[in-house]
């Protein structure tokens, strides 16, 4: 899910927070910092059953430091990133320990590529950033692999209105002597994006994705896949933007139609207005699976601080629906 409206989507893995604060720059070395504390509260997912859970809240903080070095050689820098998260109310007894979101560095050779290892978003998620744009309850089916992936190795390229992303993932966990069912082996993604600028308040945006994942279950060796389109529309203080395409589990020769739309308008300079879809529907083998709207408001207190509420409505049968308010602070 993401944590700003209308946010300008960029490919750049340095990209620091608008929120970024410079705390150190000489010599060509430029460490930036950023953070975010959050609390939302409400009936905000259900159990295993359908039912909503009782009502409550979340509490989180996070942190992250971006690192920029130049090296001499033309405009070739260094860069690194690290963000962690902690939670200080979660039900699985986790509470007050810190969670790894980012930990890469690489190198931006000034001419649009760069080149990464690490800790890091997959090349997917620029197609779930079409329509992943809004607090809670968007971007939850686009990307049915983990957004996020370890030991990975990525590729980018930006410029011109193009927005070129590779990536490789060699968490291979079939090697390891254990007993799990399912072990993942690598996952591979590309993704391409190209920005048609209309005019001075118009902007189209489409994009094509593909990820695979390689792994075993119960001794099958096997290879998931999901591949999408999406589309983005600007138009002043308005927005919609669509994705669409398929999930493949290859052991169970089965396939998904996995579908989203979000809309969002700013009614005036601090109030917006967002609307969501999201459908997964399996393919002659199962009934919908996931369907559910969203609606939804934000305010923006200031530049860096914001309240929220959604309310989702799922129409899967069994399903409560649910609902969600927030408080957010970046700095």
């Amino acid at each position: 899910m993401k944590k700003t409206i209308l946010a300008v989507v960029t490919s750049s893995l340095f990209a620091a927070s608008a929120n970024a604060a410079v705390v150190y720059d000489k010599d060509g070395q430029q460490v930036d910092v950023y953070g975010r504390i959050q609390y939302q509260a409400g009936q905000i997912y259900n159990d295993d059953n359908g039912d909503a859970e009782n009502f409550g809240g979340d509490t989180l903080a996070r942190f992250g430091f971006n690192g920029k070095w130049a090296t001499g050689y033309n405009d070739i820098a260094l860069i690194s990133k690290l963000e962690r998260e902690v939670s200080a109310e979660n039900d699985d007894d986790e509470a007050d320990s810190f969670v790894n979101r980012y930990a890469f560095a690489g190198a931006d050779f000034g001419n649009g590529v760069q080149a990464t290892v690490g800790t890091q978003d997959s090349a997917y998620v620029q197609l779930a950033d079409v329509t992943d744009i809004y607090n809670e309850y968007s971007g939850l089916i686009e990307n049915q692999f983990d957004s996020r992936w370890d030991d990975s190795a990525k590729v980018t390229y930006a410029a011109d209105g193009w927005d070129l992303r590779g990536s490789v993932s060699f968490s291979d966990e079939a090697k390891a002597n254990n007993n799990e069912e399912d072990k993942l082996q690598n996952q591979y993604a590309a993704s391409a994006g190209y920005t048609f600028q209309i005019d001075e308040v118009s902007s189209l945006k489409p994009v094509l994705a593909y990820q695979a994942k390689t792994g075993e279950a119960a001794g099958e060796s096997y290879t998931d896949e999901q591949y999408a389109a999406g589309l983005g529309y600007t138009y002043d203080a308005f927005y919609l933007a669509s994705t669409y395409g398929q999930l493949k589990h290859d052991l169970a020769d089965e396939k998904d139609t996995v579908w989203t739309v979000t809309a969002t308008y700013k009614v005036q300079p601090d109030w917006t207005l967002v609307a969501g879809y999201g459908l997964i529907d399996g393919h002659n083998y199962a009934p919908e699976t996931t369907k559910y709207y969203v609606l939804g408001t934000q305010y923006d207190i200031t530049a860096k601080a914001k309240a929220y509420a959604e309310y989702k409505i799922n129409e899967v049968a069994g399903e409560d629906d649910n609902y969600v308010v927030g408080l957010q602070y970046n700095f």
